[in-house]
């Protein structure tokens, strides 16, 4: 008994100082960052003092918002700093992190606002990378499990892909596209995260990029979502073997493959292979001191060993486990222990060692009792419910019913709202069997029928057994008491009559059942022999029947096999089709862009205004037929392009290309969403492209002026296509006949090559108009392809 409060007391002194320590190192780190800001000047080594500070409150474990307010003091220094000394990178840095605490604090519309301001400063300068950095870091702050924000997060994953697109890092185009796979995983878009994933692991592949794992990973959940166990599990081997074979793998990333690798294995049913790695993952997570990997992994080897019928090599594993391995342990790690121990003891029988763990049991289950209020996971109910188990299973097996009705109370306290109907099975079996014990069939059946309509996707042959076994027990009881009763007055009855009687109800009843017999064997003899009969015949013509449907479904079966390899064919040759006709469009694409550079060299030699004027016309015609390719080659649907969009781009590309901002000249647009075919949107984009160049370089003075684009359906099958302006106009002796600029026949000749009617008109300015009539497909784009 001393040398137990000697030890106890040291074990006590030991966390205090442990305790002691954490918290002075945590000090300390403050006082450093103190001590480093005095001794700065107000430069940049200042602001990032400052941002570190901020960091420090916001990255507390137990986060308050004191602790929050402190953080934004600082973040706020660092962006007053870092203004006034023009560190825009500092500040935006700051701001980011400002935008945090706004997250945390669930202001979502106060953080949007500041990363749109920093988005926008990056996109303003052109640094596409560090716009697109910011995106992410966007994304990241909002948090997966939160439904309200999921749209939100995709949004910045795709924009950063978009941007990181422009460049040439083809590892940030690819890690972007995974972020989008994990929104999209997150939104329940499982086929589409599944491409993108297989897309980005591909790309890791031939980058030779070490860190594959983390591509592996997120496939291997795209699969656990769509409960494709064996697809997960050999994902996860893969991903496994990927950070193995990465030299500068972290513990952490070891750990936490080890761990979801044995979970994989335990859905597949392999727990022996399971084991290995759990323990891996254990040892691990001892080293990197991460509490809860560690008794995560406790708690799969001792479910292994239960699937694999190994209680006691279980409960020896379990009591060579030390329970206070982590000194500031968590109740729900403490509760988790002591409920795989009172598990083991159920299966092993040893009713007075659980006896002996049921004080602790429920002091534990107390305590977590109280928490659960503070997370409003619903799952957290569940794992309580789940955990709680084995207690109630104690008293069940040691008949203890009023124990377990007191259970019972305590467990249908929890919130409802909380409880998924996997616990109300759970719940309502311990009501199942209070009631069988107590007699009360009607209630017992009454609990059992509840169960199985909350059992719908799991009903099967046993369970139908068990109600009806629980209905012939009821009905059984009734019917005895009833039989019973008859049976004694039948009894009394019949003793009074043989005493009367006796001697000749013998000899008439034995005669009577003699000739009764009798007949009734030869009745029985004869239709059984004339059954037989038809039997034999009705089963000759069943089994003829049997083989005519059994050779019928052979050869149907062949047919669908066929149909289906016929079919698998005709899918990979389209796909195959797709993905040629999206190469030879970006190959195109590629090389009028290497068209455009030679032109735009060249016109850097040439002295001669027109030549530099005619070169620029002329790359500019490449840019209309490029944009078109650039399209094709980002669409699902590589042979048509969406003709609203492609003018938008042009008209965007020439606004830039001659200064349009700066001498005033505005476009306007009015168009229909209509797909064309690519031998059509080419000749249509070289007219738009004349008519445009010609209403910029031509049609205003110095007061600027509007273009307007207007492109929309005269019916189903015709476009009318016009460019106007509100410029000085034609010339009064102009005449379309015998106008020979380029410009001009090449707009008559193109309008000519769509099949359509060109006009040229002058009103308060020029308006060029083309309609013709659309080829192949018509039809206005759906909204899904929008």
């Amino acid at each position: 008994m001393k040398h137990s409060l000697i030890r106890r007391f040291v074990l006590l002194l030991f966390y205090c100082l442990l305790f002691c320590w954490q918290y002075s190192a945590h000090a300390q780190e403050f006082k450093s960052l103190m001590g480093d800001l005095n001794k700065t000047k107000p430069d940049t080594n200042r602001v990032k003092i400052f941002i570190k500070l901020g960091q420090y409150f916001i990255n507390k474990q137990a986060l308050t918002d004191k602790d929050i307010d402190s953080s934004r003091y600082y973040l706020n220094a660092a962006t007053a700093l870092s203004k006034s000394i023009n560190a825009a990178d500092f500040f935006n840095q700051a701001r980011s992190q400002q935008a945090l605490t706004y997250i945390l604090q669930n202001d979502f519309k106060t953080a949007d606002s500041l990363f749109n301001q920093i988005t926008g400063y990056y996109s303003k300068k052109g640094d596409h990378d560090k716009e697109a950095e910011y995106w992410t870091t966007y994304g990241n702050y909002l948090r997966y499990d939160n439904p309200s924000v999921l749209e939100t997060r995709a949004k910045c994953f795709n924009k950063a892909y978009e941007l990181y697109r422009k460049g040439t890092d083809r590892l940030k185009i690819a890690d972007a596209l995974g972020k989008i796979a994990d929104a999209d995983l997150n939104e329940k878009r499982y086929d589409k995260a599944e491409r993108e994933m297989i897309t980005v692991i591909a790309e890791y592949k031939a980058l030779k990029f070490p860190r594959i794992y983390y591509g592996y990973y997120m496939l291997a959940e795209v699969y656990s979502r769509r409960d494709q166990y064996q697809k997960e599990l050999l994902t996860r081997i893969a991903c496994m073997n990927a950070c193995d074979a990465d030299p500068n793998h972290s513990d952490g990333d070891a750990a936490f493959f080890s761990i979801y690798l044995a979970l994989s294995y335990q859905k597949n049913h392999k727990d022996a292979q399971a084991i290995p790695y759990f323990k891996k993952s254990a040892d691990l997570a001892v080293k990197i001191n991460e509490q809860d990997f560690y008794y995560k992994s406790i708690d799969g080897i001792i479910n292994s060993y239960i699937n694999l019928k190994k209680y006691g090599a279980a409960l020896t594993y379990l009591a060579n486990t030390p329970p206070d391995k982590f000194p500031e342990q968590t109740i729900e790690n403490k509760s988790r222990y002591v409920a795989r121990k009172m598990q083991l003891y159920n299966f092993l029988g040893r009713d007075k060692d659980a006896a002996n763990l049921v004080p602790e049991f429920k002091h534990l289950f107390g305590k977590l009792y109280g928490t659960l209020d503070n997370d409003p996971s619903f799952y957290v109910v569940d794992g309580f419910v789940k955990n709680y188990d084995p207690l109630p299973r104690y008293y069940i097996r040691t008949k203890q019913w009023d124990k377990l009705s007191a259970e019972l109370k305590f467990l249908q306290n929890l919130p409802l709202k909380r409880i998924s109907p996997s616990s109300r099975i759970i719940l309502n079996g311990y009501k199942f069997k209070i009631d069988s014990a107590a007699g009360n069939f009607a209630l017992a059946l009454k609990e059992f029928q509840q169960i199985r309509l909350m059992q719908d996707s799991l009903t099967n042959a046993a369970t139908v057994k068990q109600i009806n076994e629980l209905e012939a027990s009821y009905n059984s009881i009734k019917k005895d008491k009833t039989i019973q009763a008859l049976n004694n007055s039948a009894t009394m009855q019949k003793n009074k009559l043989e005493k009367v009687n006796q001697q000749r109800n013998i000899t008439l009843a034995g005669v009577l059942v003699a000739v009764v017999f009798a007949c009734v064997i030869y009745v029985a003899y004869r239709g059984k022999q004339r059954s037989n009969i038809r039997l034999e015949k009705k089963q000759d013509e069943i089994n003829r029947q049997n083989n005519k449907l059994s050779t019928l479904l052979e050869e149907k079966e062949k047919l669908i096999n066929d149909k289906d390899t016929l079919l698998k064919r005709q899918e990979d040759l389209i796909t195959e089709k797709e993905w040629l006709l999206r190469e030879v469009h970006h190959r195109v694409k590629n090389n009028l862009q290497i068209v455009m550079s030679l032109l735009y060299t060249q016109s850097a030699y040439l002295q001669n205004t027109d030549a530099i004027e005619a070169i620029k016309d002329s790359r500019n015609r490449v840019q209309a037929i490029s944009i078109i390719h650039q399209k094709l080659y980002n669409k699902s649907n590589v042979a048509t392009i969406v003709m609203a969009d492609y003018i938008n781009d042009l008209a965007r590309y020439l606004n830039t290309c001659y200064d349009c901002n700066r001498r005033r000249i505005r476009f306007r647009e009015e168009l229909d969403a209509v797909n064309l075919d690519i031998s059509q949107a080419v000749p249509m984009g070289l007219i738009l492209n004349e008519a445009i160049t010609n209403s910029i370089k031509y049609a205003f003075d110095e007061n600027g002026g509007e273009i307007y684009l207007k492109a929309l359906l005269s019916s189903p099958e015709n476009i009318t296509l016009s460019v106007t302006d509100n410029g000085r106009g034609l010339p009064p002796n102009f005449n379309l006949a015998k106008t020979s600029s380029l410009g001009m026949e090449m707009m008559k000749a193109l309008s000519k090559q769509l099949g359509g009617a060109f006009e040229i008109r002058n009103d308060d300015g020029v308006t060029i108009t083309i309609q013709f009539k659309i080829e192949n497909t018509s039809s206005p784009i759906p909204v899904s392809e929008l």
